[in-house]
């Protein structure tokens, strides 16, 4: 039982007013918050922390996510965060899945992840400490999987938005975070597609870092319920964006 603590990590929040939108639904970055303020928790539990990895030169930097909603929760309602080191990790891939439930212990959300140990200095890939590998765990959970490949761009971009990366977008490492891409892809979409439609799946590819006043352009192209979209900085691709909406119902979204 000791072991089984360890290794599926507990962390209890709230809906705040900062992590719902206009509809006081979870917004989407919310989900990518509190998903992995879960991951940094257990992290330190393992000495396995971005704090202590930097003592070491090296960092801990997100490769793939994906986030299935099943429901939205609303303003002001308890959630615990369920998350642990997935059997599916490799070599220098680590996986980690989670899942959302609500007041009542029901799904709100699941999700996987797939991280690396960076070198700092060499910008290469490290092997997944051998402590975190013995707690690989499967608790049967239904998480959704990963594009093994790369996902694709929008071949016929039907918009383009441009941003910059400002300093309250980087994180520790000077970076931007992976939150504040999703942002952009989310604020890129319609308002109108926004106001009338639900999240029901997004997934985020990282393939380039982008640093504190880069340009950044958002391709973006809409095919009935399901996203492609596409971030560059000049002909670098920095990430991809695959997400599914669906038509807004009220009682999806009911506690």
């Amino acid at each position: 039982m000791a072991g089984m603590q360890l290794s599926v990590f507990q962390q209890t929040s709230q809906v705040s007013f900062f992590d719902a939108d206009v509809r006081l639904r979870m917004s989407p970055v919310a989900y990518w918050r509190v998903l992995q303020n879960a991951a940094a928790g257990h992290a330190a539990l393992l000495s396995a922390a971005t704090e202590n990895l930097r003592k070491s030169g090296q960092t801990w930097m997100l490769s793939k996510m994906r986030v299935d909603i099943d429901r939205h929760p609303l303003l002001g309602e308890s959630l615990t965060v369920e998350t642990w080191p997935s059997t599916r990790i490799k070599g220098a891939r680590a996986y980690r899945d989670y899942v959302l439930k609500d007041s009542k212990g029901e799904l709100c959300a699941r999700a996987t992840s797939l991280w690396v140990i960076v070198d700092l200095a060499t910008r290469k890939p490290v092997r997944i400490p051998d402590n975190i590998v013995a707690l690989c765990i499967d608790p049967g959970y239904p998480i959704p999987s990963l594009e093994d490949g790369s996902l694709a761009p929008p071949s016929q971009p039907t918009s383009s938005t441009n941003f910059t990366a400002y300093w309250s977008d980087a994180d520790q490492n000077e970076h931007v975070n992976n939150l504040a891409m999703v942002r952009w892809a989310v604020d890129s979409l319609p308002l109108l597609h926004l106001e009338a439609n639900d999240l029901v799946s997004l997934e985020a590819h990282y393939r380039a870092e982008v640093s504190i006043g880069d340009q950044l352009q958002v391709d973006t192209a809409i095919d009935g319920d399901n996203i492609q979209q596409v971030i560059r900085k000049g002909e670098t691709i920095v990430a991809l964006v695959h997400s599914c909406w669906r038509s807004s119902d009220s009682s999806s979204v009911a506690p």
